[in-house]
Protein backbone atom coordinates (compact mmCIF):
# COMPACT_ATOMS: atom_id res chain seq x y z
CA UNK A 1 0.00 0.00 0.00
CA UNK A 2 1.13 3.36 -0.71
CA UNK A 3 2.30 5.17 2.64
CA UNK A 4 3.10 9.04 3.86
CA UNK A 5 2.07 10.64 0.39
CA UNK A 6 0.33 13.45 0.01
CA UNK A 7 -2.37 12.73 -2.47
CA UNK A 8 -5.07 15.90 -4.00
CA UNK A 9 -7.40 13.96 -6.37
CA UNK A 10 -9.96 16.20 -8.36
CA UNK A 11 -13.47 14.23 -8.77
CA UNK A 12 -16.01 15.23 -11.01
CA UNK A 13 -18.83 14.43 -8.29
CA UNK A 14 -21.20 17.67 -7.06
CA UNK A 15 -20.72 16.48 -3.68
CA UNK A 16 -18.61 13.88 -1.27
CA UNK A 17 -22.10 13.06 -0.11
CA UNK A 18 -23.33 12.49 -3.65
CA UNK A 19 -23.89 9.27 -4.96
CA UNK A 20 -20.30 7.33 -4.67
CA UNK A 21 -18.24 6.02 -6.94
CA UNK A 22 -14.75 4.42 -7.41
CA UNK A 23 -12.95 7.95 -6.36
CA UNK A 24 -14.64 8.00 -3.03
CA UNK A 25 -13.65 3.92 -2.52
CA UNK A 26 -10.06 4.28 -3.48
CA UNK A 27 -9.46 7.28 -1.49
CA UNK A 28 -11.20 6.31 1.37
CA UNK A 29 -8.17 3.48 1.57
CA UNK A 30 -5.80 5.33 0.08
CA UNK A 31 -6.37 7.57 3.45
CA UNK A 32 -5.40 5.03 5.92
CA UNK A 33 -1.91 5.60 5.53
CA UNK A 34 -1.97 8.87 3.31
CA UNK A 35 -2.97 12.35 3.35
CA UNK A 36 -5.75 13.03 0.83
CA UNK A 37 -7.23 15.90 -0.01
CA UNK A 38 -10.52 15.24 -2.07
CA UNK A 39 -11.36 18.64 -4.31
CA UNK A 40 -15.64 19.02 -5.20
CA UNK A 41 -15.38 20.70 -9.02
CA UNK A 42 -14.80 24.12 -9.53
CA UNK A 43 -18.45 26.12 -9.51
CA UNK A 44 -18.88 28.23 -13.02
CA UNK A 45 -19.32 32.19 -12.96
CA UNK A 46 -23.13 31.54 -14.36
CA UNK A 47 -24.75 29.55 -11.93
CA UNK A 48 -22.89 31.81 -8.85
CA UNK A 49 -24.11 34.62 -10.87
CA UNK A 50 -27.44 33.29 -11.15
CA UNK A 51 -27.38 32.28 -6.78
CA UNK A 52 -26.27 35.61 -6.11
CA UNK A 53 -29.25 37.07 -7.83
CA UNK A 54 -31.79 34.89 -6.28
CA UNK A 55 -30.37 34.52 -2.72
CA UNK A 56 -28.04 38.03 -2.82
CA UNK A 57 -24.21 37.94 -1.03
CA UNK A 58 -25.25 34.62 0.88
CA UNK A 59 -23.67 32.07 -2.19
CA UNK A 60 -19.96 34.11 -2.08
CA UNK A 61 -19.76 32.96 1.63
CA UNK A 62 -19.84 29.69 1.28
CA UNK A 63 -17.24 27.55 2.00
CA UNK A 64 -15.97 23.53 1.67
CA UNK A 65 -13.30 22.34 4.00
CA UNK A 66 -14.26 19.83 6.48
CA UNK A 67 -12.69 16.28 7.20
CA UNK A 68 -15.46 13.04 6.70
CA UNK A 69 -12.46 11.21 8.14
CA UNK A 70 -9.25 10.69 9.65
CA UNK A 71 -6.48 12.01 6.92
CA UNK A 72 -9.29 12.55 4.51
CA UNK A 73 -10.87 16.36 3.74
CA UNK A 74 -12.73 17.58 1.47
CA UNK A 75 -12.46 21.34 -0.56
CA UNK A 76 -14.37 23.39 -2.90
CA UNK A 77 -12.94 26.25 -4.40
CA UNK A 78 -15.30 29.30 -2.71
CA UNK A 79 -17.34 30.87 -5.01
CA UNK A 80 -15.79 34.22 -5.04
CA UNK A 81 -13.14 32.59 -7.95
CA UNK A 82 -15.34 31.07 -10.43
CA UNK A 83 -14.61 30.12 -13.62
CA UNK A 84 -15.21 31.90 -15.96
CA UNK A 85 -14.60 31.82 -19.87
CA UNK A 86 -13.58 35.50 -21.00
CA UNK A 87 -10.15 36.92 -20.30
CA UNK A 88 -9.23 38.97 -18.68
CA UNK A 89 -11.12 37.69 -16.00
CA UNK A 90 -10.72 34.36 -16.47
CA UNK A 91 -6.93 34.09 -15.75
CA UNK A 92 -7.72 36.70 -12.57
CA UNK A 93 -10.22 33.78 -11.46
CA UNK A 94 -7.42 30.70 -11.97
CA UNK A 95 -4.85 33.04 -10.18
CA UNK A 96 -7.10 33.40 -6.95
CA UNK A 97 -8.21 29.75 -7.16
CA UNK A 98 -4.86 28.38 -7.26
CA UNK A 99 -3.32 30.71 -4.52
CA UNK A 100 -6.19 29.53 -2.35
CA UNK A 101 -5.48 25.86 -3.32
CA UNK A 102 -1.98 26.53 -2.19
CA UNK A 103 -2.84 27.68 0.69
CA UNK A 104 -5.18 24.76 1.62
CA UNK A 105 -2.00 22.39 1.36
CA UNK A 106 0.23 24.50 3.21
CA UNK A 107 -2.10 24.36 6.11
CA UNK A 108 -2.53 20.68 5.59
CA UNK A 109 1.40 20.44 5.22
CA UNK A 110 0.90 18.51 1.46
CA UNK A 111 3.81 19.25 -0.20
CA UNK A 112 4.79 18.32 -3.83
CA UNK A 113 1.68 16.00 -3.67
CA UNK A 114 0.48 13.23 -6.29
CA UNK A 115 -2.48 14.80 -8.56
CA UNK A 116 -5.37 12.40 -9.00
CA UNK A 117 -7.50 13.55 -11.97
CA UNK A 118 -10.73 11.94 -12.52
CA UNK A 119 -11.88 14.19 -15.56
CA UNK A 120 -10.82 15.48 -18.78
CA UNK A 121 -12.33 18.89 -17.76
CA UNK A 122 -10.63 18.90 -14.40
CA UNK A 123 -6.46 19.58 -15.11
CA UNK A 124 -6.50 23.34 -14.40
CA UNK A 125 -4.10 22.89 -11.72
CA UNK A 126 -1.66 20.54 -13.49
CA UNK A 127 1.60 21.57 -13.27
CA UNK A 128 0.94 24.23 -10.62
CA UNK A 129 0.93 22.87 -7.24
CA UNK A 130 4.77 21.42 -7.15
CA UNK A 131 3.17 17.92 -7.82
CA UNK A 132 5.85 14.89 -7.95
CA UNK A 133 3.59 12.75 -10.19
CA UNK A 134 0.40 13.53 -12.11
CA UNK A 135 -2.72 10.53 -12.45
CA UNK A 136 -5.09 10.51 -15.13
CA UNK A 137 -8.19 8.04 -14.18
CA UNK A 138 -10.85 7.46 -17.11
CA UNK A 139 -13.99 5.67 -16.66
CA UNK A 140 -16.00 6.61 -19.29
CA UNK A 141 -15.89 6.78 -22.66
CA UNK A 142 -16.67 10.75 -22.36
CA UNK A 143 -17.54 11.71 -25.85
CA UNK A 144 -19.70 8.83 -26.08
CA UNK A 145 -21.96 8.72 -29.27
CA UNK A 146 -21.90 12.21 -29.35
CA UNK A 147 -18.93 11.73 -31.86
CA UNK A 148 -21.33 10.62 -34.33
CA UNK A 149 -24.18 12.79 -34.17
CA UNK A 150 -25.94 14.05 -37.39
CA UNK A 151 -26.09 17.28 -35.13
CA UNK A 152 -22.60 19.46 -35.96
CA UNK A 153 -23.33 21.40 -32.98
CA UNK A 154 -23.44 18.62 -30.67
CA UNK A 155 -20.66 16.27 -32.73
CA UNK A 156 -18.11 19.43 -32.14
CA UNK A 157 -18.83 19.51 -28.78
CA UNK A 158 -17.90 16.13 -28.24
CA UNK A 159 -14.71 16.44 -30.68
CA UNK A 160 -13.66 19.31 -27.93
CA UNK A 161 -14.16 16.47 -25.10
CA UNK A 162 -11.80 14.13 -27.05
CA UNK A 163 -8.75 17.10 -27.61
CA UNK A 164 -9.47 17.84 -24.02
CA UNK A 165 -8.92 14.63 -22.74
CA UNK A 166 -6.37 13.55 -25.63
CA UNK A 167 -4.23 16.41 -24.22
CA UNK A 168 -4.50 15.41 -20.29
CA UNK A 169 -3.62 11.92 -20.93
CA UNK A 170 -0.70 12.80 -23.33
CA UNK A 171 0.26 14.78 -20.25
CA UNK A 172 0.37 12.27 -17.01
CA UNK A 173 2.85 10.49 -15.45
CA UNK A 174 0.46 7.40 -15.43
CA UNK A 175 -2.95 6.73 -16.63
CA UNK A 176 -5.60 4.43 -15.36
CA UNK A 177 -8.31 3.24 -16.66
CA UNK A 178 -11.37 1.23 -15.23
CA UNK A 179 -12.62 -0.90 -18.65
CA UNK A 180 -10.51 -2.48 -21.09
CA UNK A 181 -12.20 -1.08 -23.70
CA UNK A 182 -10.67 2.10 -22.50
CA UNK A 183 -7.23 0.79 -22.88
CA UNK A 184 -6.35 0.83 -27.02
CA UNK A 185 -7.56 4.39 -27.19
CA UNK A 186 -5.86 5.61 -23.91
CA UNK A 187 -2.00 3.32 -24.30
CA UNK A 188 -2.36 4.86 -28.00
CA UNK A 189 -1.84 8.51 -26.54
CA UNK A 190 -0.20 7.29 -23.74
CA UNK A 191 1.87 4.18 -22.78
CA UNK A 192 1.87 3.96 -19.39
CA UNK A 193 -2.01 2.90 -19.12
CA UNK A 194 -2.96 0.82 -17.28
CA UNK A 195 -6.02 -1.43 -16.45
CA UNK A 196 -7.42 -1.36 -13.29
CA UNK A 197 -11.07 -2.50 -12.89
CA UNK A 198 -13.56 -1.37 -10.12
CA UNK A 199 -14.32 -3.48 -6.99
CA UNK A 200 -16.36 -3.95 -4.36
CA UNK A 201 -16.47 -3.17 -0.29
CA UNK A 202 -17.41 -6.65 0.08
CA UNK A 203 -18.09 -6.68 3.90
CA UNK A 204 -20.32 -3.87 3.51
CA UNK A 205 -22.78 -5.86 0.91
CA UNK A 206 -22.06 -9.82 1.61
CA UNK A 207 -24.12 -9.45 4.80
CA UNK A 208 -27.72 -8.51 5.01
CA UNK A 209 -28.86 -6.14 7.11
CA UNK A 210 -30.47 -6.34 10.80
CA UNK A 211 -33.41 -4.40 9.76
CA UNK A 212 -35.66 -4.02 6.36
CA UNK A 213 -35.95 -0.59 5.01
CA UNK A 214 -39.05 1.10 5.44
CA UNK A 215 -40.16 2.07 1.90
CA UNK A 216 -38.81 -1.18 0.14
CA UNK A 217 -40.36 -3.43 3.02
CA UNK A 218 -44.27 -2.20 2.05
CA UNK A 219 -43.51 -3.72 -1.54
CA UNK A 220 -45.13 -6.83 -2.13
CA UNK A 221 -42.72 -9.43 -3.59
CA UNK A 222 -41.22 -10.42 -5.92
CA UNK A 223 -39.10 -7.50 -6.23
CA UNK A 224 -37.23 -7.10 -9.34
CA UNK A 225 -34.61 -4.07 -8.65
CA UNK A 226 -31.85 -2.24 -10.03
CA UNK A 227 -29.69 -0.02 -7.98
CA UNK A 228 -27.64 2.98 -8.85
CA UNK A 229 -27.95 6.25 -11.37
CA UNK A 230 -31.16 6.36 -13.02
CA UNK A 231 -29.72 7.80 -16.80
CA UNK A 232 -28.94 7.62 -20.29
CA UNK A 233 -27.38 4.50 -19.91
CA UNK A 234 -30.77 2.59 -19.09
CA UNK A 235 -32.60 0.81 -21.38
CA UNK A 236 -35.96 2.42 -20.50
CA UNK A 237 -38.02 0.64 -23.05
CA UNK A 238 -36.82 -2.37 -21.75
CA UNK A 239 -37.66 -1.76 -18.25
CA UNK A 240 -41.01 -0.77 -19.19
CA UNK A 241 -41.47 -3.74 -21.32
CA UNK A 242 -40.58 -6.16 -18.39
CA UNK A 243 -43.55 -4.12 -16.18
CA UNK A 244 -45.57 -4.21 -18.57
CA UNK A 245 -45.62 -8.14 -19.32
CA UNK A 246 -45.21 -9.52 -15.91
CA UNK A 247 -47.80 -6.94 -13.92
CA UNK A 248 -47.13 -9.17 -11.06
CA UNK A 249 -43.75 -8.19 -10.51
CA UNK A 250 -42.56 -5.26 -8.86
CA UNK A 251 -40.01 -3.43 -10.26
CA UNK A 252 -38.07 -1.52 -7.97
CA UNK A 253 -35.69 1.47 -8.76
CA UNK A 254 -33.26 2.82 -6.31
CA UNK A 255 -30.83 6.03 -7.11
CA UNK A 256 -30.71 9.46 -8.19
CA UNK A 257 -32.64 10.67 -11.67
CA UNK A 258 -29.49 12.58 -13.40
CA UNK A 259 -31.42 12.50 -16.84
CA UNK A 260 -31.75 16.06 -18.41
CA UNK A 261 -35.36 15.51 -19.07
CA UNK A 262 -37.26 13.58 -16.17
CA UNK A 263 -40.22 13.14 -18.20
CA UNK A 264 -38.31 10.83 -20.15
CA UNK A 265 -39.61 8.52 -17.01
CA UNK A 266 -43.73 9.48 -17.26
CA UNK A 267 -44.45 6.63 -19.25
CA UNK A 268 -42.70 4.16 -16.75
CA UNK A 269 -43.95 5.98 -13.71
CA UNK A 270 -47.38 5.83 -14.46
CA UNK A 271 -47.07 2.14 -13.77
CA UNK A 272 -48.89 0.39 -10.38
CA UNK A 273 -45.69 -1.60 -10.12
CA UNK A 274 -42.98 0.42 -10.79
CA UNK A 275 -41.79 1.97 -7.58
CA UNK A 276 -39.06 4.96 -7.61
CA UNK A 277 -37.26 4.77 -3.84
CA UNK A 278 -34.79 7.62 -4.94
CA UNK A 279 -30.86 7.76 -3.83
CA UNK A 280 -29.87 6.15 -0.92
CA UNK A 281 -26.93 6.78 1.36
CA UNK A 282 -23.43 4.14 0.74
CA UNK A 283 -24.27 2.58 4.21
CA UNK A 284 -28.15 2.16 3.15
CA UNK A 285 -27.67 0.76 -0.20
CA UNK A 286 -26.51 -2.81 1.02
CA UNK A 287 -29.97 -2.86 2.51
CA UNK A 288 -31.67 -2.56 -0.53
CA UNK A 289 -29.98 -4.76 -2.58
CA UNK A 290 -30.25 -7.98 -0.20
CA UNK A 291 -34.42 -7.02 -0.92
CA UNK A 292 -34.20 -8.10 -4.64
CA UNK A 293 -35.36 -11.57 -5.66
CA UNK A 294 -33.42 -10.52 -9.02
CA UNK A 295 -31.21 -7.91 -9.74
CA UNK A 296 -31.13 -5.81 -13.06
CA UNK A 297 -28.05 -4.56 -14.97
CA UNK A 298 -30.82 -2.92 -17.78
CA UNK A 299 -28.11 -1.13 -20.06
CA UNK A 300 -28.90 -0.09 -23.38
CA UNK A 301 -26.33 -0.56 -26.03
CA UNK A 302 -24.49 2.18 -26.89
CA UNK A 303 -20.72 3.64 -27.61
CA UNK A 304 -21.39 4.73 -23.74
CA UNK A 305 -22.23 0.90 -21.98
CA UNK A 306 -19.32 -0.39 -24.29
CA UNK A 307 -16.86 1.39 -22.00
CA UNK A 308 -18.41 0.83 -18.89
CA UNK A 309 -17.27 -1.30 -15.92
CA UNK A 310 -20.44 -0.59 -13.23
CA UNK A 311 -19.95 -0.51 -9.65
CA UNK A 312 -23.13 -2.62 -9.24
CA UNK A 313 -21.62 -5.60 -11.05
CA UNK A 314 -19.18 -6.52 -8.32
CA UNK A 315 -21.72 -5.28 -5.25
CA UNK A 316 -24.82 -7.31 -6.69
CA UNK A 317 -22.29 -10.52 -6.85
CA UNK A 318 -21.11 -9.90 -3.28
CA UNK A 319 -25.18 -9.80 -1.89
CA UNK A 320 -25.58 -13.16 -3.69
CA UNK A 321 -28.38 -12.16 -5.57
CA UNK A 322 -28.92 -13.74 -8.93
CA UNK A 323 -28.46 -11.07 -11.55
CA UNK A 324 -29.70 -10.59 -15.36
CA UNK A 325 -27.90 -7.80 -17.06
CA UNK A 326 -28.10 -6.69 -21.22
CA UNK A 327 -24.90 -8.33 -23.10
CA UNK A 328 -22.38 -5.19 -22.26
CA UNK A 329 -18.68 -5.98 -22.42
CA UNK A 330 -17.71 -5.43 -18.56
CA UNK A 331 -20.02 -8.71 -17.66
CA UNK A 332 -18.57 -11.41 -20.37
CA UNK A 333 -15.78 -12.10 -17.84
CA UNK A 334 -18.69 -13.25 -15.35
CA UNK A 335 -20.91 -14.97 -17.74
CA UNK A 336 -20.87 -18.10 -15.54
CA UNK A 337 -22.37 -16.30 -12.43
CA UNK A 338 -25.07 -14.17 -14.30
CA UNK A 339 -27.50 -14.29 -16.84
CA UNK A 340 -27.10 -12.49 -20.16
CA UNK A 341 -30.37 -11.52 -22.30
CA UNK A 342 -29.89 -9.93 -25.63
CA UNK A 343 -33.50 -8.97 -26.45
CA UNK A 344 -37.14 -8.07 -24.20
CA UNK A 345 -38.30 -11.26 -24.48
CA UNK A 346 -35.00 -13.03 -23.75
CA UNK A 347 -34.82 -10.41 -20.44
CA UNK A 348 -38.27 -11.28 -19.10
CA UNK A 349 -37.31 -14.85 -19.78
CA UNK A 350 -34.11 -14.74 -17.67
CA UNK A 351 -35.67 -13.21 -14.56
CA UNK A 352 -38.73 -15.67 -15.19
CA UNK A 353 -35.64 -18.40 -14.47
CA UNK A 354 -33.86 -16.67 -11.99
CA UNK A 355 -36.91 -16.19 -9.76
CA UNK A 356 -37.75 -19.95 -10.50
CA UNK A 357 -34.35 -21.17 -9.45
CA UNK A 358 -33.10 -21.37 -6.08
CA UNK A 359 -29.85 -22.43 -5.26
CA UNK A 360 -27.50 -21.88 -2.06
CA UNK A 361 -24.40 -22.67 -4.18
CA UNK A 362 -24.80 -20.29 -7.00
CA UNK A 363 -24.74 -17.55 -4.26
CA UNK A 364 -21.63 -18.68 -2.70
CA UNK A 365 -20.18 -18.93 -6.51
CA UNK A 366 -21.12 -15.50 -6.56
CA UNK A 367 -19.89 -14.27 -3.28
CA UNK A 368 -16.52 -15.80 -3.81
CA UNK A 369 -15.84 -14.10 -6.98
CA UNK A 370 -16.92 -10.75 -5.25
CA UNK A 371 -14.51 -11.26 -2.88
CA UNK A 372 -11.78 -11.50 -5.08
CA UNK A 373 -12.61 -7.93 -6.54
CA UNK A 374 -12.29 -6.56 -3.43
CA UNK A 375 -11.16 -2.50 -3.10
CA UNK A 376 -8.25 -3.19 -1.03
CA UNK A 377 -7.07 -5.58 -3.35
CA UNK A 378 -7.86 -3.02 -6.49
CA UNK A 379 -5.91 -0.03 -4.28
CA UNK A 380 -3.08 -2.44 -3.49
CA UNK A 381 -2.64 -3.07 -7.33
CA UNK A 382 -2.98 0.85 -8.11
CA UNK A 383 -0.37 1.65 -5.40
CA UNK A 384 2.13 -1.37 -6.97
CA UNK A 385 2.05 0.71 -9.90
CA UNK A 386 2.38 4.08 -8.16
CA UNK A 387 5.53 2.74 -6.08
CA UNK A 388 7.18 1.23 -9.06
CA UNK A 389 7.09 4.51 -10.94
CA UNK A 390 8.19 7.02 -8.43
CA UNK A 391 10.94 4.40 -7.52
CA UNK A 392 12.50 4.96 -11.09
CA UNK A 393 11.90 8.79 -10.93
Amino acid sequence: MLHDEAIVCFAPDPSWQHLWRNRHQIMTRLARHNRVLFVEPTPYLRPVGQAVREQGLAPLRERTFYSPMPNLWVYRTPNLFPISGKAPLRQVTFALRRAHLRRVLTRLNMTHPILWVFRYDLGEMVGHLQEKLFIYHAVDAYAGYALSSPDPAIRGRAQRVVAMERDLVRRADLVFVSSANLLPEKRAWNPNTYHVPNGVDYARFASPPQSIPADIAQIPRPRIGYAGAINAKLDFSLLEHLARTRPDWQLVLVGPILLPQPDELNSLRSLPNVHFLGRKTVEALPGYMHQFDVALMPYARNPWTEHINPLKLYEYLATGRPIVTTPIPAVQDFSEHLSIADNESAFVQAVAQALDTSDPAAVARRQAVAREHTWDRRVETLSTIIQAYLFDL
